[in-house]
């Protein structure tokens, strides 16, 4: 599950793939609020992949396939669209970020939920590791481009 967490805090770079996604769609500030918005409903709003976690007992692999699907649907037309194949209208673009930040909430309860059937005299623990890991991805994923920057420029 670590592996999971390794790619489940892109959402939390936002601010890193904004400005391309501001200059290739043209889009204004508060056209780019309106999609940071959506990406923090999808973050926040976990609702489905609780229900899919209580119906899909110990199949933990069917919540990260649906958190996979998820990422899929939503990330791949935003790269399209930023790389001018396919231009997404503003609505559009809202939903795929919706989408793409909802995955996120699958992968997290597949993890939890799994840690803590796993390890229940450790729940804290787990938990704790789990979601430090999370962060650590993020921060990985931000530095990413500083670190392919100056890798060119050597």
């Amino acid at each position: 599950m670590p592996m999971v967490h390794c790619c489940a805090g892109s959402s939390y770079c936002f601010g890193v793939y904004s400005p391309a996604l501001k200059a290739s769609q043209r889009y204004h500030q508060s056209a780019l609020n309106a999609v940071a918005f959506f990406k923090d409903v999808g973050a926040n709003a976990g609702v489905l992949s609780g229900f899919l976690a209580a119906w899909a007992r110990r199949r933990p692999w069917l919540v990260l396939l649906a958190g996979a699907l998820l990422c899929a649907a939503g990330y791949l037309p935003m790269w399209l669209a930023v790389e001018g194949v396919a231009p997404a209208p503003l609505p559009l673009m809202c939903l795929y970020m919706l989408l793409a930040a909802q995955a996120q909430t699958f992968f997290n309860t597949a993890d939890v939920v799994s840690a803590v059937e796993n390890f229940p005299d450790r729940r804290g623990t787990v938990i704790g590791i789990m979601k430090a890991g999370h962060n650590c991805s993020a921060s990985l994923l931000c530095l990413r481009p500083i670190i392919c920057r100056s890798g060119l420029r050597n």
